[in-house]
């Protein structure tokens, strides 16, 4: 039977638009093949509701979903049932029992489709407005998100048992919605934006115990699987946790704590539109934590008492966005970002409300509709503006949804092929394309007008203050060296001709041409305020020509000079540091991201420790999928570069001295290789197994150690230091193997393991290499293995190790790995610096190594000094160091329990090899010559002073070289 034979199917068909007879005719005999028993009931259903054929005709979605499910779209959709969607009946029970995930995702996503055809089915039949469509389109994503919730819930209450608190209450996950899910205007094939909270610490009593943090992460996770993973039964929703603080380097999960120390102090202007929409889906949670988080932490953050100068840049930055956008797009395709789009009436509405909405409580509403009609009520809009742009809103969402009901796909783009345009027509009820199009441009166009009118209105340029007013003209007039320099000159602004030269220069460079209008806006407005701030430092034209070098490397992307322009005391701390330091400036310019920790006011004052630094990176690592090396490493290089970005402005500040600073870059350096060696440990034994081997009958797990060498072994770690490292690992015995599916020799194992390890460390990415890694000094050098045994290591050192070997040794320590290995090492390292020093010749090998150090690497010459190789400088104290300890550690063998030079000189003179005196001075000609060479370093430049400076210290140090080493070898 077909539609041909049944006379009101006929009729319903030739009503259709001709485009869209063929494909439903299609349909049909698919459909009349596959239910060959309910052919005539579909049919007779047609002659009933004729919409059900346009239905068909108007989205693939829904007659695919309707060749499965005619049975229940003929019980609760056909009939128009005002309860869908109702309960998720099967998969609640499911979720009770003993079903396993894929049970409860086939459920889960059988019925979303079932729903999603029931609401799109009643919009084409006229039986529910667009508003009601877009809140039942929430409630069923509301509904789903609630029921995988519990199920989710029940899962982990098995695995792990209830999560409690110290007085025995049990903390709950509180589910954010954001958008329009927040709104209560999904889209028909929306992401949903969700952020994951919980209100209170606490420990689960199960078998195996987590922390609240790791319990409601793993809740969270799976909450997300459930919803997201694509099976053969589709989706239930796409769900974006992007919103959440920091993004995608946050936590999948946060307390109301950490939420609201985020919004105090990291909040930004976005994040405030964000969160206007911000709303609790109802999973159980108490009423009165739900309040408090509302009223205590996030509107507080969202609506302002006053309208400070962050809300005004934010709205402009706005402005310019929508107006880029607009003018990219010369055609209308885009319902969402197109000119007169959905964006646009979002934006309005959304804007008067953070302006206005924290002096009237009634404008804190999620709901766009219901805000524009509060915002006529309160006058903040005319009656004749809301009537255009809610009407606006509502033809746009309906078309917009009919466009993603198509094909359920999540698309806003206005299709280009007529079969789809006429099945927009159709739904939408329009007889044709054309007309369709026209009644889209009227709406684009009227709320274009109110855009324009509301938004826009007043100056769009950027207002400065009189006395920066000179400065302005100068630059938005393209001033040439005369006038600038009258300019500056007239605001007390010295070096005024200088500074002339370079403004000029900037104005005229490549970067400046490529910038785009919102770019240039942001940058008049932040020249004047840039020049103003140097009329009391004292090298102006030094920091100008720094911050110049930094904004022409960000202007690409100008929300850093917004940044600049909506802190000065942001701007304030970045000219005072370009002023201190080269190497800060540069690292600005790389990784412009840094400017955010500008904004923390805490940066000059605040010292950081090893804990601190432990806690940021498992906050910004936590989420991340543990096979997701890559990320994991990108995120660990933004933790490393922002950590020594802090170290350097608290060095520069005076609140670490010198030997602080190398112990927190060293700590840092400790922390990042750790976590480097564990994601390439995951990566390998992922793949390859963990390696076993059998000793003396006994099966044992072999492991690998690192061995910090040079500045990282001795603790003195500057800011661009390379790491020496040395691998060891103690596989020995038989059945040297990995026990994976994919085995390996533990010794190529271990080979791959720290190339792996030595990849991370320095490969570029984003965020830049995290450290030069110098492997140079594993026995035997560059034509030595990469890894070594243990049993091959202590070999070397008895058998063919050299003085300088010895020297190196001295400066050595374990830093990471298998705590059998390091051990090991430590026994190994004490042995051979106490009984295998060739002492007969020690001060002869010594002269001659740091002799030959000299020829090579010295750069004193007329009036210079080179601070590490020149005669009595850092390198000479090193030596005589090694020398005196190397000499004295069969007898006292205390000298060699330090590998920095500081606490090595403190035993020393404990062991009376030098006076108190001589390591007194030694260790403060030491430390002064390491705080002029970080001082140096960050302002990029070499090694070297004027051989003026340091003459007494110099000449201390040559004297006790001579006592020390030179008669010595003379001997």
């Amino acid at each position: 039977m077909n539609a041909r034979s049944d006379k009101g199917a006929s009729a319903a068909i030739e009503a259709l638009p001709e485009a869209l007879r063929a494909p439903v005719n299609l349909w049909i005999d698919r459909f009349t093949e596959r239910e060959k028993e309910q052919a005539a009931e579909f049919l007779a259903a047609v002659n009933h509701y004729p919409a059900l054929l346009a239905l068909v005709a108007c989205s693939e979605f829904a007659g695919n979903v309707l060749m499965r499910e005619w049975a229940w779209f003929r019980d609760f959709a056909l009939p128009g049932d005002a309860n869908i969607p109702r309960g998720t009946e099967a998969a609640a029970n499911a979720a009770g029992g003993d079903a396993s995930d894929r049970t409860v995702k086939a459920q889960w996503r059988q019925y979303r489709n079932q729903n999603l055809l029931g609401i799109l089915w009643r919009d084409i039949a006229g039986l529910a407005s667009v508003q009601k469509t877009l809140r039942s389109l929430s409630e069923l994503a509301d509904q789903l998100v609630r029921e995988v919730t519990r199920y989710a819930e029940e899962c982990l209450h098995q695995g792990f048992g209830r999560l409690r608190d110290e007085e025995g209450n049990e903390p709950r996950l509180i589910v954010l919605a954001m958008g329009k899910l927040g709104g209560g205007e999904l889209n028909f094939s929306s992401d949903i934006d969700l952020i994951f909270l919980f209100s209170g610490n606490g420990e689960s009593d199960g078998a195996r115990r987590l922390s609240a943090q790791e319990y409601f992460t793993r809740l969270t996770r799976h909450i997300v699987a459930l919803l997201d993973d694509v099976t053969e039964d589709g989706f239930v929703y796409r769900v974006d946790t992007r919103l959440r603080p920091f993004g995608d380097s946050g936590p999948p999960v946060l307390s109301f704590a950490a939420l609201e120390a985020y919004l105090l102090r990291h909040g930004r202007g976005w994040e405030r539109y964000a969160y206007v929409k911000a709303r609790v889906i109802d999973t159980g949670a108490d009423a009165r934590l739900v309040r408090e988080l509302l009223s205590e932490t996030i509107e507080p953050f969202v609506y302002r008492q006053y309208l400070d100068y962050g809300v005004f840049e934010s709205l402009r930055d706005i402005k310019a966005r929508i107006s880029a956008e607009a003018r990219k797009r010369q055609v209308l395709t885009n319902l969402k970002l197109g000119p007169g789009g959905i964006r646009e009436i979002e934006f309005i509405v959304q804007s008067l409300q953070l302006v206005r909405g924290g002096n009237d409580g009634k404008l804190r509403t999620t709901g766009l509709q219901e805000a524009l009609a509060r915002l006529a009520q309160t006058r903040n809009l005319t009656a004749a503006a809301r009537a255009v742009l809610a009407d606006g809103y509502r033809f746009l969402r309906r078309l917009e949804n009919f466009v993603q009901a198509i094909r359920d796909q999540q698309v806003h783009d206005l299709p280009e092929n007529g079969l789809d345009q006429a099945r927009l027509a159709l739904g939408m009820g329009y007889a044709d394309w054309d007309r369709l199009s026209a009644e889209l441009e009227r709406h684009r166009r009227n709320v274009s007008e109110q855009f324009a009118a509301i938004v826009f209105r007043g100056s769009e340029e950027p207002t400065h203050t009189e006395v920066a007013s000179e400065l302005a003209n100068a630059w938005n007039s393209d001033a040439g060296e005369k006038d600038w320099t009258a300019a500056l000159a007239s605001q007390g602004i010295p070096d005024a001709g200088e500074l002339a030269l370079q403004l000029i220069e900037f104005q005229r460079s490549a970067a400046i041409g490529q910038i785009g209008k919102t770019g240039s806006k942001r940058l008049a407005q932040f020249i004047p305020d840039l020049l103003l701030t140097l009329k009391e430092k004292e090298t102006p034209a030094l920091v100008l020509k720094r911050v110049l070098s930094i904004v022409e490397r960000v202007l690409r992307r100008s929300a850093y000079v917004a940044l600049l322009n909506e802190n000065p005391i942001v701007l304030e701390r970045l000219v005072n540091l370009c002023g201190r330091s080269e190497w800060l400036t540069e690292e600005i310019g790389r990784y412009p991201l840094l400017l955010d920790e500008l904004l923390d006011s805490r940066i000059y004052s605040t010292l950081v420790t090893r804990e601190e630094m432990q806690a940021d990176l498992y906050q910004r690592l936590d989420g991340l999928a543990e096979d997701d090396s890559e990320r994991q490493i990108e995120i660990l290089g933004q933790f490393q570069r922002a950590t020594i970005f802090r170290i350097a402005v608290a060095d520069i500040a005076g609140s670490l001295p010198i030997m602080k600073v190398s112990d927190r870059l060293t700590e840092l350096a400790e922390i990042v290789l750790n976590k480097a060696l564990d994601i390439a440990w995951m990566d390998l034994t992922g793949k390859h197994g963990i390696p076993r081997a059998v000793h003396e009958d006994a099966t044992y797990n072999p492991g690998l150690g690192v061995i910090a060498y040079g500045k990282f072994g001795g603790i003195e770690l500057s800011y661009r230091s390379d790491l020496d490292l040395v691998f060891l690992h103690d596989s020995s015995g038989t059945a040297q193997q990995t026990d994976g599916n994919k085995p390996l020799d533990n010794s190529m194992f271990f080979a791959r393991l720290v190339r792996r390890l030595v990849h991370f460390l320095t490969t570029r990415t984003a965020s830049g290499a995290l450290y030069q890694i110098d492997t140079r000094l594993r026995p035997s050098g560059r034509s030595g293995l990469l890894v070594i045994s243990v049993e091959g290591f202590e070999r070397y050192q008895e058998e063919n190790a050299w003085t300088w070997e010895h020297q190196a040794l001295l400066r050595s320590r374990p830093v990471a790995g298998s705590a059998t290995v390091l051990r090991e090492f430590e026994r190994i390292r004490s042995q051979t610096l106490k009984a295998r020093v060739r002492r007969d010749r020690l001060s002869g090998d010594v002269a001659d190594m740091r002799n030959r150090m000299r020829r090579q690497l010295d750069r004193s010459g007329e009036g210079i000094f080179d601070l590490k190789q020149g005669a009595g400088g850092i390198g000479d104290i090193e030596f005589i160091v090694q020398y005196l300890v190397l000499a004295n550690a069969a007898e006292h063998p205390a000298v060699i329990h330090y590998p920095d030079n500081i606490r090595q000189l403190g035993t020393l003179g404990a062991a009376g090899c030098l006076t108190e005196a001589e390591v007194l001075r030694l260790q403060e000609i030491y430390k002064a010559y390491r705080l002029k060479l970080h001082r140096l370093a960050l302002d990029e430049k070499p090694a070297e002073v004027d051989d003026r400076e340091f003459s007494d210290e110099r000449q201390f140090v040559t004297e006790l070289w001579k006592r020390t080493i030179e008669q010595g070898a003379t001997r």
